[in-house]
């Protein structure tokens, strides 16, 4: 497929995604919470916009496969993982714990990946209706805007997109950051690689995340001009998804510059070791 295709497709994403997260913005207060087995927050809007975008793919790209956060209803619609030459990444809620206790910042994430590589991603924050898009070769962009990521050393003013640290602790380096720079939590891990495509964050660092956390947001990233890797400055894709779909995914993320003196930082002689490798 060429870039126009791509592009093609992204806008066609981008009409599933935005009546999907208005229904979660209209559930948010009504959202019946569990937990999973794994003890994990999620509530019935997670499933009920899943499903949205289950029935959406299902109808559009019957061949392709499909990999969701959530439970997989009705599996049989979809490509077997194995054979597909596509496959579909779904977050319904990036950030269900934000949502289950009424914090506005919860994002609503879908790529498609293609020899192990995404290339189409679609982020929509539906507390300000920020639509992020990113196509191979089409740019990334928020709305009509164009997004390009900030570059440049690491300094005191520079913003740092971080996990919360609630379910185990952060490396000592990650420490010193939120002493030196302007550090945040959104509490969504596909909102803070969008925020770092627009540039109203320089860098995220995230050290404990699946696939459908990162993948529509690995799109806008590299789509922006910056990159994506591991702790140990290992490129995440292309990923051979039949192995390693389910594989934590620690990265840095942000342009070239700042991630280079992020990752000598944090692999330096007095850091911890990286991880994720």
């Amino acid at each position: 497929m060429d870039a126009d295709q791509y592009d093609q497709i992204r806008r066609q994403v981008i009409q599933w995604v935005r009546p999907a997260g208005i229904h979660a913005r209209m559930r948010q207060f009504t959202a019946v919470a569990s937990r999973k087995e794994d003890r994990t927050p999620v509530t019935d809007a997670d499933y009920a916009v899943q499903a949205m975008l289950l029935d959406a793919i299902a109808e559009a790209f019957p061949a392709d496969a499909v990999i969701a956060e959530e439970r997989l209803e009705r599996a049989e619609r979809h490509a077997p993982l194995e054979s597909a030459a596509r496959c579909w990444v779904i977050d319904p809620i990036d950030g269900t714990r934000n949502y289950a206790h009424g914090f506005p910042l919860f994002t609503v994430s879908v790529a498609l990946i293609e020899a192990g590589e995404p290339v189409v991603g679609v982020v929509y924050e539906p507390a300000t209706d920020a639509m992020y898009s990113a196509s191979l070769g089409g740019g990334a962009w928020c709305g009509d805007r164009r997004l390009r990521v900030t570059d440049g050393p690491l300094e005191p003013d520079r913003f740092l997109a971080l996990p919360s640290g609630r379910e185990e602790p952060l490396p000592a380096t990650v420490h010193g950051w939120i002493d030196r720079m302007v550090c945040r939590a959104t509490g969504s891990t596909a909102l803070n690689l969008a925020l770092v495509a627009s540039g109203a964050v320089d860098a995220a660092f995230s050290f404990k995340c699946r696939l459908w956390d990162m993948a529509g947001g690995a799109v806008l990233v590299r789509e922006a001009g910056g990159e994506m890797v591991s702790p140990g400055g290992r490129p995440w894709f292309p990923l051979d998804l039949a192995r390693r779909a389910g594989d934590q995914t620690p990265f840095f993320a942000a342009g070239p510059t700042m991630l280079g003196q992020l990752l000598a930082e944090f692999n330096g002689p007095t850091s911890l070791q990286a991880a994720g490798e």
